[in-house]
């Protein structure tokens, strides 16, 4: 369990940066809601990996 949410916190933490660059892309730029949408993704992935990086520490 501590491995899987250190790897969702990687894969959450590679997630955000994208969300801003689809942004500011000059040929195909993400809508301000796409760009939101994939953020608020990269979050939760990365609270789900935390809290369970946390349970596999007990």
């Amino acid at each position: 369990m501590y491995r899987f949410g250190r790897l969702l916190q990687i894969v959450a933490m590679i997630l955000l940066p994208l969300a801003i660059v689809g942004n500011l892309s000059p040929e195909r730029p993400l809508t301000l809601g796409q760009s939101l949408t994939l953020s608020t993704i990269g979050v939760i992935v990365f609270l789900l990996g935390y809290f369970l990086q946390q349970t596999g520490k007990k």
